[in-house]
């Protein structure tokens, strides 16, 4: 059985008691870092030597395909991310795919994830959403930025846009936004469930005056809704 459970995103109380039960019953974990999964362990007095760990990054070897298969048709497994849930757009979402292919059972814990928190906490009506993930980092970036907002009131009206926004990224997205003279409305949260978490609602420009004025922190990373 595959298990794919999510961690907190920064609070160590954003953690389900099913998840840490599983946390001592399990023995094999798929992590992104295993350093970092063994410091969650023992921030919650866990112990981890008589654990397995692997780490997972990619899945273009079909030797380690092989050896994921295997594993998972002998024991019970862990896959866990570095926070939040796994895995909406990374490696493990494979391991999804290896399980429907191989007639292999698994199961995905709900809880710590940064998008739902982000979609209830917005200004505007949220009773239907599109969500993008990342926008690109370089090539589409622009294209899909214009197709948004373009075609926007053809292809959904009244429909919220959401998508996620590195640290790297957020004042690169801003620039693209008032370029493109958006004048719809905006929403911000950084940081969720952190120590220094904000959320903005309001206009593009107002944004734009708190960023400069330093009243909007661009640290972190960023949930960004966007609505005609």
């Amino acid at each position: 059985m595959l298990y794919l459970i999510p961690t907190p995103i920064w609070n160590k109380d954003d953690i389900t008691l099913r998840a840490l039960k599983l946390f001592k019953e399990l023995k094999i974990f798929i992590c992104e870092d295993t350093r970092t999964f063994k410091k969650l362990l023992s921030m919650y007095e866990i112990d981890y030597f008589d654990k397995s760990f692997y780490s997972l990054t990619s899945f273009t070897d079909k030797w380690k395909l092989n050896f994921y298969v295997k594993l998972m048709q002998d024991n019970d497994i862990w896959v866990v991310s570095e926070a939040w849930t796994p895995w909406l757009s990374d490696p493990g979402k494979s391991l999804i795919q290896l399980c429907n292919e191989n007639w292999l059972k698994y199961t995905v814990l709900p809880w710590a994830n940064a998008l739902v928190p982000g979609v209830v906490s917005a200004w505007f009506d949220t009773s239907s959403f599109v969500f993008l993930w990342f926008l690109p980092q370089k090539k589409w970036r622009q294209t899909i930025l214009k197709l948004i907002i373009n075609n926007y009131e053809w292809m959904m009206k009244n429909t919220p846009i959401f998508f996620y926004e590195s640290v790297h990224r957020f004042e690169k997205l801003l620039s693209e936004l008032q370029t493109l003279s958006f004048n719809w409305k905006i929403f911000v949260w950084r940081e969720i469930s952190k120590m220094y978490e904000q959320i903005f609602n309001w206009s593009l420009d107002d944004l734009i005056e708190l960023v400069k004025n330093k009243k909007f922190s661009v640290k972190g990373e960023f949930v960004v809704g966007l609505l005609n």
